[in-house]
């Protein structure tokens, strides 16, 4: 048996959606890594990986603190799986089953506010 772990710090590309599946709460949403380098030439470059999430929780209050922008740190396990996009081509994504959600920032906000979902989850009513 093997483990492999997954930590990223990014930004949520749109508002985090709750939906049930196969009668378990699950909250799912984009998150975008960026890494700036400057390649062999000098030019500065910047790559940035999407990657589909999926949050499996009873309580969903946390999700109404992941709004578009916002920066969060995730953590859980990754899984390659391929698609086929809008020009015919299959490509793989990055997908992440979630384990732990800590928020970094809010998007309205330069402030950071440090928040563990565990907390949300049992704090909130939902």
């Amino acid at each position: 048996m093997g483990l492999c772990r997954i930590q990223v710090i990014g930004n949520l590309g749109n508002d985090a959606v709750v939906n049930n599946a196969f009668g378990k709460n699950v909250v799912n949403f984009t998150l975008c890594y960026s890494n700036r380098y400057k390649n062999s030439q000098g030019v500065d470059v910047t790559d940035s990986l999407w990657m589909s999430c999926a949050y499996w929780v009873e309580k969903t209050g946390i999700a109404q603190y992941l709004k578009k922008g916002t920066q969060i740190l995730i953590e859980g396990t990754p899984e390659v799986t391929l698609y086929t996009n809008k020009e015919g081509k299959t490509v793989p994504q990055l997908k992440v089953r979630v384990n732990n959600i800590q928020l970094l920032s809010k998007s309205d906000s330069n402030n950071t506010t440090q928040v563990n979902s565990e907390d949300i989850a049992t704090d909130l009513p939902f």
